[in-house]
Formats: C-alpha cells, structure tokens, sequence
C-alpha cells in the first residue's frame, strides 16, 4: 500500500484510519452496483450523498481474510502484496464496532427451564 495515500474505513463507526492504524489493510469497495450496494448497506451505511464513483474502503477488521483474500498465502508469506485481490462474492461480514449488532448477536437468554435445570 501506498504510505502517501489516506485511506479510512467507510463502516459507521469504525475509527480505522491509514495513519492511526498502518499496518491494517484497507480493501476497495468495488464499483460494481450491486456489490457496492450490498456492502454498503451490510455496513449499515447511509447511501445518500455517496456518489457511484467515490472511492471507498473497509478495513480488515470486517473481512474474514484468510477465506475472502484470494492472495492470502503470498500476503502472509510475504508480508505485503501489490494488490490486495478478493474472492468472487466475498462480502464483509464481521462488524464488531458497532454496539448495536453486539447486543444483538450477543443475546444468549437462556429458556426458563435450561436455568431451572442448572439449578
């Protein structure tokens, strides 16, 4: 990556920055309608005022790279890559900057009769 180019991450919430966190990759959003559609909205970001050719980026903290990153291995080994490639389909999937989907997914209620059990 290009240590002159600022690069932030798009995700609501994330503080993720090219200069408060160098050594975190920053994944292009593509330009693709659909795709950048259903990445944008999975990030639960606000589509107004994005225009289709504005150039975005989400860091790796919401991909799985070891699945999603077609040049994982040459990445790992090497340390860095020229150009980070993901796999056909990859969507982001992980946002744990966001509180509202933590208390969401997070909720473990147990049923009545499991806590009755225990006891």
């Amino acid at each position: 990556m290009n240590s002159k180019t600022y690069r932030w991450c798009a995700v609501p919430q994330c503080t993720n920055t090219s200069i408060k966190t160098p050594n975190k990759l920053f994944i292009f959003v593509p330009y693709n309608k659909t795709t950048r559609y259903k990445w944008l909205k999975l990030a639960k970001r606000d589509l107004k005022g994005i225009l289709p050719r504005t150039q975005l980026y989400f860091c790796e903290d919401h991909f799985d790279l070891p699945n999603d990153m077609e040049n994982y291995m040459q990445y790992n080994l090497m340390g860095s890559v020229s150009q980070i490639r993901m796999k056909p389909g990859c969507i982001p999937s992980k946002y744990y900057c966001q509180p509202d989907r933590r208390k969401r997914t997070a909720d473990t209620t147990k049923p009545e009769y499991v806590v009755k059990k225990q006891r």
